[in-house]
């Protein structure tokens, strides 16, 4: 009896655990859950039918950026998102078209890449799409070298750091270099150019809501009353995987169009050769601007002087309708030199006075007599004994 009660149960039979592989002849990828249902493994259907909806829901995620990213409320939260999915390695081939008319879209006003509040933001995010050059066709390389220029070249040279300065003019210099001679085919891929980035800013006009939700009726989907079909619940899921209307500001309440997508110019493709060198040649003046603006610190203007000179000497490189320009920079070196050598007035000679200097001067003019305090007669010698 005393054998029986010392005898250890044995353990209790131990559960499979959940989605556990059945190793048996003929059903080496399929999983089984607690129920006893099959399911299939990572090479089944369903795994490729996740593989391809997370693709959908990237190819979703960039068309919604690039409708909220050329707003410039919204472009401080488009422009992290975008670069979220980048680093993360999330787009691929399959979605350059959308990456790219994303970044067009951010880049359609080139003037906000040197405002204060966003041209930290315009230098990381064309920074990250620099590092993506393999996805993008050559032409598409090509224009997005036009928008590193605009984005990330022109706002490095708003800084106070001489180094980043210099540095930035060196490439500046060396991309006017390399530049060919400018013709009169250059001169019609800038205008062209130009126009396309016209046409990129001007809105499409929205369709008419009753002619959106007539395909709607007649399939039997109800409308409401104001002419558009109700959204339904997965729908909304489907057409914003990553959650980014609760991102994005809200809408204001006054009725107002939203900025149409960035439409890629000649029909969705990117510039051709030509006018991503005819536009780009813009892009080096319009950095130069950018440069000239900073010629009131003593440190930028000797490289200012030599990076518009180097320009000016080869102004055959540029267009007829950019000579002017180039001519204009020119003649605003030559009058600055022209009032160095004539000297600094009197308000220019004190501006950049130190309190030190100028405190030295009054020191220096000051009388102090050599019996001691400063008193005159009356003076001890006793700072002497002080001062040892």
């Amino acid at each position: 009896m005393a054998d029986e009660q010392d005898e250890v149960p044995p353990p209790p039979p131990s559960w499979p655990p959940p989605e556990k592989r059945l190793r048996t002849a003929g059903e080496s990828n399929k999983r089984v859950n607690l129920n006893g249902e099959a399911t299939e493994g990572p090479g089944g259907v369903n795994a490729a039918s996740e593989q391809a909806g997370g693709e959908d829901q990237v190819a979703a995620a960039l068309a919604k950026i690039a409708e909220h990213i050329s707003s410039a409320k919204k472009f401080r939260r488009a422009s992290p998102l975008l670069r979220q999915l980048l680093q993360d390695g999330k787009v691929l081939r399959r979605h350059a078209d959308l990456l790219f008319q994303a970044l067009c879209a951010a880049m359609r006003e080139p003037e906000r890449a040197v405002d204060s509040t966003l041209t930290k933001e315009f230098q990381k995010l064309f920074t990250a799409a620099s590092k993506c050059a393999e996805l993008f066709s050559p032409r598409q390389q090509a224009q997005l070298d036009v928008y590193g220029v605009w984005g990330v070249l022109r706002g490095q040279l708003l800084t106070d750091d001489s180094f980043v300065f210099n540095r930035v003019l060196t490439r500046l210099k060396t991309s006017v270099a390399n530049l060919g001679t400018a013709d009169e085919a250059d001169e019609a891929a800038l205008a062209a150019a130009k126009a396309h980035l016209e046409e990129a800013r001007a809105p499409a006009p929205r369709e008419a809501a009753p002619a959106a939700a007539a395909p709607l009726a007649g399939a039997g989907v109800p409308a409401d009353p104001g002419g558009a079909a109700a959204p339904m619940p997965e729908a909304e899921a489907e057409a914003d995987p990553f959650n980014l209307d609760a991102i994005m500001e809200p809408p204001a309440l006054k009725p107002a169009p939203e900025p149409a997508p960035a439409a890629a110019p000649s029909g969705g493709g990117a510039l051709r050769t030509r006018e991503s060198g005819a536009l780009k040649r813009e892009a080096l003046l319009d950095c130069l601007d950018t440069a000239r603006g900073c010629y009131g610190h003593a440190w930028a203007r000797t490289s200012v002087d030599l990076a518009i000179e180097e320009v000016w000497k080869a102004r055959d490189k540029f267009c007829e309708s950019q000579q002017p320009h180039v001519d204009v920079l020119w003649r605003f070196v030559q009058e600055q030199r022209a009032r160095r050598r004539q000297g600094p007035s009197a308000r220019e000679a004190r501006r950049d006075v130190t309190s030190f200097e100028t405190a030295r001067a009054e020191w220096a003019r000051s009388a102090v007599s050599a019996r001691g305090k400063g008193v005159g007669a009356e003076g001890d010698h006793g700072h002497e004994v002080w001062l040892g």
